[in-house]
């Protein structure tokens, strides 16, 4: 549990070194400045500081021209696969990424997250969305401001606030990342020690950014014999040319075989955005069943078993929903985040420089 600290000379010295690289024009100083420091300390200011600085900073940034081909080219390596190509994460490079995501629709990593930071993760996931409860009911703490604190340069309404029977914030569904300075740091220093921002900047030709709206912790109830929505992400958001790439990461074992829901896609990325809120779809974004099995006469479904740590990449023409099964007894934890190419990230979604 994250505790409540005191104001440090090193804390304030952070705080004020990072302002005056941000004024100087020094974008990409003053996160790292504040990211060194949040390596030493994980305090709250510095926490909720690099939100807001992340989200300054995008506006603050030149970017390149998009590169004039895209899709890229790869060298496919997984043709002759059925279904989503596995790998572990020792093998995870740029190659990887482009034959998976761009010949597959998506490529699944084995062990992406140790042991011990699912752990931790799931727990603060937890801790999170009772903040957030807490919050919505003007119950707010010390301690549980730490893991629920809106930056005010974040707009918008929350995502996903569920409610039980009783029409009362509950602790389960969705919340946005960038809403938990601590684990939006947490996170951050996670993808770094991957390497991840490095991988992506290959992946996109350029230095990849997150975003407000598309950076998001889940806790997923089962919910039997229910049908979820098909649908693909390229519909939110808005412009046809960006490029994106998601990490979702499960936290809990779930999908074939396991006792929470997992998650059903489309094995195939040929660059379309199907037709939603036709005949027999369910609401005016999903993409009505009609449709997918019209897909799925050549690409068929899968519903992968992922075990805590697992991970899929993923791009927004794919095609998915929630699974829910018909004997599923356990919430399903996991951490959904969308890289854009900073040149051509959505400004609706709010980017956050990574």
């Amino acid at each position: 549990m994250v505790q409540q600290f005191a104001a440090t000379a090193a804390v304030d010295r952070a705080l004020g070194e990072s302002q005056a690289l941000l004024e100087a024009g020094q974008v990409r100083q003053a996160i790292t400045v504040l990211e060194q420091a949040g390596r030493q300390t994980l305090h709250p200011a510095i926490a909720q500081r690099l939100v807001d600085v992340r989200v300054e900073a995008f506006g603050r940034m030149s970017w390149p021209d998009a590169p004039p081909q895209w899709p890229p080219p790869h060298d496919g390596r997984y043709a002759h696969e059925q279904g989503f190509p596995e790998i572990d994460l020792a093998q995870l490079d740029v190659g990887a990424l482009k034959a998976g995501v761009f010949g597959k629709g998506g490529l699944i990593v084995r062990g992406l997250m140790p042991p011990d930071v699912v752990t931790t993760m799931r727990g603060n996931i937890d801790r999170t969305l009772e903040a957030r409860r807490q919050a919505v009911m003007a119950q707010t703490t010390p301690d549980t401001a730490v893991w629920f604190n809106r930056s005010e340069k974040v707009r918008g309404g929350p995502v996903q606030l569920d409610k039980d029977n009783s029409n009362r914030y509950s602790n389960s569904g969705s919340v946005w990342c960038a809403d938990s300075p601590v684990m939006s740091l947490a996170l951050t220093q996670f993808y770094r020690d991957l390497g991840l921002p490095q991988l992506l900047a290959q992946y996109f030709g350029e230095a990849a950014v997150l975003s407000v709206r598309k950076w998001v912790l889940r806790c997923i109830t089962p919910n039997n014999g229910s049908e979820a929505g098909w649908h693909q992400d390229g519909r939110f958001l808005g412009d046809p040319d960006i490029r994106t790439v998601n990490l979702w990461i499960a936290l809990t074992d779930c999908g074939s075989g396991a006792a929470a829901p997992g998650i059903e896609l489309v094995g195939e990325n040929n660059g379309t955005l199907y037709a939603t809120g036709t005949a027999g779809a369910d609401f005016d974004w999903t993409v009505s069943q009609a449709v997918v099995d019209e897909v799925t006469r050549t690409h068929p479904t899968a519903v992968p078993a992922f075990r805590a740590g697992d991970a899929i990449f993923f791009d927004h023409f794919n095609l998915h929903r929630t699974a829910f099964g018909t004997d599923h007894t356990r919430n399903r934890y996991a951490i959904e985040s969308w890289f854009f190419a900073g040149s051509s990230a959505p400004h609706k979604q709010q980017p956050l420089v990574l």
